[in-house]
C-alpha cells in the first residue's frame, strides 16, 4: 500500500494544535495520526470534519475571525469536494470510486486522501492558521 506523500505529511505535522480550540485540536491530532499510518477513509473524513470544526468552534479562529476570513479561505471546489467525498464515505447511496472493490482501490484512497490533506491545508493557510516555519 502507498503511504501519503512525504511534503503533505511534512506539511500537515508543522501545523500545531494550539492554534485552534479544543475540539479542533483532538481532531488535528487524530488527523495527523491517521495520516502516518495511513488511513486514507479516515483522512478524508477527518480533514472535512476539521474545516467545518474550526469554521463554527468559538474557542478557535471562528472566536476571533470575521465571517468575512471563512467566505474566502480554501479553494471552493476543493473544499466541496471534500464534503462530496466524505459524505460518498459515510452515506452509501451510489457505488463510489475506490469504495467498491476495485484491484486498485487502495491507490484511489491514498490520492483522495492526499486531496483531501492538501484541501484542508489550504483552508488552513489561508485563514492564517499557520505552521510552525521549520
Amino acid at each position: 500500500m502507498r503511504t501519503v506523500a512525504p511534503q503533505i505529511l511534512t506539511r500537515l505535522s508543522r501545523y500545531r494544535a494550539d492554534d485552534l480550540g479544543p475540539h479542533a485540536m483532538a481532531i488535528l491530532t487524530e488527523l495527523q495520526r491517521a495520516s502516518a499510518v495511513p488511513l486514507p477513509l479516515t483522512i478524508v473524513t477527518l480533514a472535512a470534519a476539521l474545516v467545518d470544526i474550526v469554521a463554527h468552534e468559538a474557542a478557535g479562529p471562528s472566536g476571533y475571525l470575521d465571517g468575512a476570513a471563512f467566505a474566502y479561505a480554501g479553494n471552493k471546489a476543493a473544499l466541496g469536494w471534500l464534503r462530496g467525498r466524505r459524505n460518498s464515505i459515510l452515506h452509501h447511496e451510489t457505488p463510489s470510486d475506490g469504495l467498491m472493490g476495485e484491484g486498485d482501490a487502495a491507490d484511489w484512497q491514498i490520492t483522495d486522501a492526499e486531496r483531501a490533506l492538501s484541501a484542508l491545508l489550504d483552508y488552513l493557510e489561508d485563514i492564517s492558521i499557520v505552521d510552525d516555519g521549520y
